[in-house]
């Protein structure tokens, strides 16, 4: 309703202060006498005017020390017998209503046991509140109590298990349904929250396979969608585009080379990454074909995806089948990262925490407007003491519940630096092997640069990584739209020669070696192929093919946390398709008959991940330690030298030549063997790796 068509709003405004708008067309927006009607037992009483002020549509009056008691619902009656309840929303902007209202229990959502289910929903504004149950397609609907600290509670007696249900919230004179945010579990595209019993959902998760990540660069990073890793036509998989998918052994490529988990062991690497697994918002659970995303428009945060699992309408379907992926993966030694995607939500009024405290959850502008860092019309206020406690609380329940052994933040500046590091503590201590990393840029969010969990403020965050897009841009060159032509070091750019020399030891950009990600492709933008089709189409297929290899290999020998984007070390290509959030299967998926066609290639990558892992002077996990052991020289502004020391190992040192030019130099080091590489008549070919070691 338009606010000219309402002659009287009124709300409180703090704990005990109430303003009454009242509309000037409307008596002249002149009011002697007020009223506090209490509505649970129709009581009448004057309240006094404090002060007033008037704008261009009403009479603004104020009343003191009012004293309300917020399980009870109240009217403000005017001198003329109109009323109108007294509304509690803008409340979420009182700091001291709010510090009443934190409650720090862990018992929200619904709690099932055979004889009875317990609900509690944290809505401090709401007026009233009722559970609406679904069984045996009968729904019936029960009155929560308010407690203290807004929270508000039912005990329904029966057995619920697997029955799906909503809440109806009343805020003001409006009703809403909403699913429950603490639920573990959903109906198919999130409309309505399911009762699971936990005692059924238990699997053992298998950490005790797990070697002991002793320190964080001893990680290799592995990115993968769950839709895109088993959906392709010629991958054998009974369950394309499932968690059973991703788990599932004995997949073949079209040649019979080995797909899927297999492939994972065998590639060696020691973390997967899985790209959003939180139910998102625009793929049909029921007819997951018909559209494809990549799931960072996120609806539930703590209900796993139900297009990934074999029945998204059977409550335990999505999390039992999410669980065993991660057990499976655990068992073949695969820590595994969880995307999550807490800086915005697919639709702020659609979603429940807009629909069960309006106005607090979001980020706002100095003009009330919502704030837009994340370019998707919103942005989670992080700072704000329920929502904080809201992401450390589902994160631990992700890695404790589900077993994930780390996260992967996306738009981590939207975050703030207290809260991102409040999830590191307490997830590092339950698990020693813990990693949390995100990206790093400076997002234009209504929050002081200072603290946003950005990598510039990497020295206030010294146990996160980051996204290092230095590395990236150096060594590959550009990789925005606009800029796929620009090179880098590796592919031909020369001039980055002494930038490629600082990013490769690991020391330049953050305060720690381990907070570097080190990349060149990922799921955003164009992948490694696609870019050098732009940049380096003079070269042919053959010298697109051997740069990128040579982008692969460095980022694997690199000091820092190396990264690789699922199919990059087979030339993933997505048609020249630089954005394909919401393209079709036929470009986002794996391509498995490139691991048949670049077989060899493979072989080498897996060769020199397993010269990674065994030997440390590639995985140093200090400055002092580069410093001691590490010298990289730029020689002739065409070529680093990389060399390696250690003092364990069949080799004590390794030496590295990378040379992207078109010169060719002579091979000094006759005492070292060979690794890897190109040598012809004693000198190191153009655009090449050269590994030797002794």
């Amino acid at each position: 309703m338009e606010k000219s068509a309402i002659r009287m709003i009124a709300q409180m405004i703090s704990l005990n202060r109430i303003e009454v708008l009242f509309l000037k067309q409307y008596y002249g927006g002149y009011s002697p006498k007020f009223y506090l009607r209490d509505m649970r037992n129709n009581s009448l009483k004057e309240i006094k005017i404090a002060d007033k002020y008037e704008d261009d549509r009403f009479i603004h009056y104020y009343f003191n020390e009012i004293e309300i008691d917020f399980c009870r619902v109240y009217q403000i009656v005017d001198a003329y017998g109109l009323s109108e309840t007294l509304q509690y929303s803008k409340l979420v902007y009182d700091e001291d209503f709010l510090n009443m209202n934190y409650y720090d229990g862990d018992d929200l959502g619904n709690n099932y046991h055979m004889e009875y289910t317990e609900f509690k929903v944290w809505t401090p504004t709401a007026l009233e509140v009722k559970v609406l149950i679904t069984k045996n397609d009968t729904t019936c609907s029960y009155n929560m109590k308010r407690l203290d600290k807004g929270v508000f509670y039912a005990k329904i007696e029966g057995d619920y298990d697997n029955c799906r249900y909503v809440y109806l919230v009343r805020h003001h004179n409006e009703y809403c349904f909403t699913v429950d945010p603490y639920a573990y579990s959903s109906s198919s595209n999130s409309q309505s929250s399911i009762i699971i019993n936990l005692d059924k959902t238990k699997i053992e998760l298998n950490r005790e396979c797990l070697k002991p990540l002793l320190k964080k660069t001893d990680a290799i990073i592995y990115e993968a969608n769950v839709r895109d890793y088993t959906m392709y036509d010629n991958c054998s998989s009974k369950y394309k585009g499932k968690f059973k998918g991703i788990c599932e052994e004995g997949l073949k490529t079209k040649h019979g080379n080995s797909a899927g988990l297999d492939y994972l062991v065998e590639l060696g690497i020691t973390h997967l990454q899985l790209m959003p697994i939180q139910d998102f918002a625009t793929v049909d659970e029921n007819h997951q074909k018909m559209l494809y995303n990549w799931g960072y428009d996120p609806a539930q945060y703590n209900v796993p995806e139900g297009s990934y699992c074999s029945d998204p309408n059977n409550g335990y379907s999505r999390v039992i089948e999410c669980k065993e992926m991660v057990s499976k993966l655990h068992s073949k030694g695969i820590r595994v990262i969880m995307d999550v995607v807490y800086n915005h939500v697919y639709d702020v009024n659609a979603n429940a925490f807009e629909r069960l405290v309006p106005g607090y959850y979001f980020r706002k502008n100095p003009d009330g407007s919502l704030s837009n860092g994340s370019w998707c019309g919103n942005d989670v206020d992080s700072q704000k003491k329920m929502v904080r406690k809201y992401i450390v609380d589902m994160s631990k329940r992700w890695q404790q519940f589900y077993g994930f052994d780390g996260f992967r933040f996306d738009l981590m500046g939207i975050i703030d630096i207290e809260t991102i590091n409040e999830v590191y503590r307490v997830c590092s201590d339950y698990d020693s092997s813990f990693i949390l990393y995100g990206e790093g840029w400076n997002m234009p969010t209504n929050l002081p640069d200072s603290e946003k969990a950005m990598q510039y403020n990497h020295d206030k965050l010294l146990n996160i990584s980051f996204f290092n897009d230095t590395f990236r841009e150096v060594i590959k060159g550009g990789s925005g739209d606009s800029v796929l032509v620009n090179k880098g070091f590796v592919t031909g750019n020369l001039y980055e020669t002494q930038r490629a020399r600082d990013v490769i030891n690991g020391l330049s950009c953050y305060s720690k070696v381990d907070q570097s990600i080190n990349y060149v492709e990922c799921h955003d933008n164009a992948t490694v192929f696609d870019k050098l089709y732009i940049s380096n189409v003079e070269e042919g297929l053959d010298g697109i093919l051997n740069r990128e290899k040579n982008l692969t290999i460095i980022t694997l020998l690199s000091q820092g946390i190396p990264f690789i984007h699922a199919g990059q070390e087979f030339y993933r290509t997505k048609g020249g398709v630089y954005n394909s959030y919401n393209s079709p299967d036929n470009i986002n998926c794996i391509n498995w008959d490139f691991r048949d066609i670049y077989k060899k290639d493979v072989d080498d990558i897996k060769k020199i991940i397993k010269l990674r892992k065994e030997n440390k002077c590639f995985r140093y996990a200090s400055n002092e330690e580069i410093e001691k052991n590490v010298v990289v020289e730029n020689i002739d502004y065409k070529m680093v030298k990389y060399v390696l020391k250690q003092d364990e190992g069949m080799y004590r040192e390794f030496v590295i030549y990378i040379n992207p030019s078109n010169f060719t130099f002579d091979y000094q080091e006759k005492e070292y063997e060979y690794i890897y590489g190109k040598i012809d008549n004693g000198q190191i070919g153009a655009k090449t790796i050269v590994i030797l070691a002794k």
